[in-house]
């Protein structure tokens, strides 16, 4: 065996250990690497080493005692060190964006109506300053500023995620909220599991509060219908089911799922028609597009064919085609109808054979959108059905061994990975129905979020 001592060009050294057969390709790599060869120091023994590393811990303590110290001594210093850093850097940021001289500079920028008392007061703080408040229309769009009560605001965090609304469209974040928890609890509806949620939330909090306050909503809305649907810890036998066994009525539960997404889905398309309608005061997708008034015909009519065909007749079926044929004459024909109501030209943006052709086609694509929102809202129905059954899986791997600590251990692994995988599987396809089912209906989300400078 031989040894020896290399230097990088960072003075860091290196001990090899090789056999003596390779020591010709070892002198070959580090010379190729650009290391300086050393002999090991003669005078340095194990024991020297030794004492020389004690000494040095020892140095390292001294100094961590001492800044531990420092920070004791200067507590609230150190915890203004962050929020110092931060304000100098956005601070700095505005600089850029200044206009200014030897003596002046000129800052321009949005400030929330509630607080523009306060942002002219002051010209009275500091000296040699004018505030100038202009509430006139610009030419740039205003960021977004949203309010919602204490239930609302984490979901604000999740539908930023999509966009942040304009002011020509209302502030989806309440409706939102309330959905996004109903189909979270159907899709996961059990008691003890909800509860590890709104217990977990609580720790969560101390590592970013909005994520714990998710949590914590979800949690209960999980363990609200956990108490519907009688499951708790996927057991169905130890407390009362108030309203279904998703596994014991697989039918009931998948027709149920669409028909809450039929009421969602029709809920969507009047909030789209009152942004365009009301807020925008665009006629012609409001009233004659595919996500307004015309889209809403042709989903009822596409609703009411279909019961008439499995047998159900709420309504003749002559009024399901009525509808369909009125919803299409209204798509294709959207633009020279709104253009002339508006008494706006030119009656067509593209050649007239052109427009035709693409309204056609949107037909195609309206029809299927219709028929793939509502069949995408079964998976709401599959997920709570899918939650027992999953249990179910590791109650028979339990029974398999023997029951009694192993089959018991094989239960709380079960809990533990339907809690995690499933809960996470569940909350990405909550914010799919949200997001692709549900806010192409009447959402745009082109907004810019406000970001206020503050002085912390």
């Amino acid at each position: 065996m031989a040894d020896k001592v290399i230097n990088s060009d960072s003075k860091e050294n290196y001990l090899l250990v090789y056999p003596n057969k390779v020591k010709e390709d070892i002198n070959r790599a580090i010379n190729t690497m650009g290391f300086i060869d050393k002999e090991t120091p003669e005078t340095y023994d194990l024991e020297t080493v030794n004492k020389k590393l004690e000494e040095t811990n020892k140095e390292i303590e001294e100094l961590e005692e001492e800044i531990e110290r420092f920070k004791r001594e200067n507590l609230d210093l150190m915890e203004e060190i962050p929020y110092t850093i931060d304000y100098y850097d956005k601070s700095s940021a505005l600089k850029e964006k200044m206009a200014k001289g030897d003596k002046y500079f000129y800052l321009s920028g949005w400030v929330p109506e509630s607080r523009v008392d306060d942002f002219e007061k002051l010209e009275e703080k500091y000296d040699h300053t004018k505030v100038n408040v202009d509430d006139k229309v610009v030419n740039k769009k205003p960021p977004t500023k949203l309010k919602n009560n204490k239930i609302f605001r984490p979901f604000e965090f999740l539908v930023n995620m999509y966009g942040s609304p304009n002011y020509n469209e209302i502030d989806p974040t309440p409706f939102f909220a309330i959905t996004y928890m109903l189909l979270y609890g159907m899709m996961f509806g059990d008691l003890g599991q909800g509860l590890v949620f709104v217990g977990l939330s609580f720790f969560v909090d101390k590592i970013n509060k909005v994520f714990g306050q998710l949590l914590r909503r979800i949690g209960i809305s999980a363990s609200i219908f956990g108490l519907m649907y009688g499951s708790f810890f996927g057991i169905e036998t130890l407390i009362p089911t108030l309203l279904i066994k998703p596994f014991d009525n697989i039918m009931t539960v998948l027709v149920a799922s669409v028909a809450f997404g039929l009421v969602l889905m029709i809920i969507s398309y009047i909030l789209g028609i009152y942004n365009k309608v009301v807020k925008q005061e665009n006629i012609e997708e409001g009233i004659f597009g595919k996500e307004g008034l015309a889209g809403l015909m042709m989903m009822i009519s596409f609703i009411l064919i279909i019961l008439n065909i499995v047998g159900v007749n709420p309504l003749p079926m002559g009024l399901g085609f009525g509808l369909l044929i009125l919803s299409i004459v209204m798509i294709i024909f959207k633009q020279p109808i709104a253009r002339r109501l508006t008494k706006t030209q030119p009656l067509y943006d593209s050649p007239k054979g052109d427009y035709y052709v693409e309204s056609s086609f949107s037909i195609v694509e309206a029809l299927l959108s219709v028929f793939s929102n509502l069949v995408s809202f079964t998976r709401v129905g599959a997920f709570a059905i899918n939650h027992v059954g999953l249990y179910m899986a590791f109650e028979v791997m339990a029974n398999l061994a023997g029951g009694g600590l192993v089959g018991t251990i094989i239960l709380i692994l079960g809990n533990i990975l339907i809690i995690g995988l499933e809960g996470m599987i569940v909350f990405i396809q909550g914010l799919r129905l949200e997001f692709y089912e549900m806010f192409s209906k009447y959402y745009e989300g082109n907004g810019r979020k406000f970001r206020p400078i503050k002085e912390n």
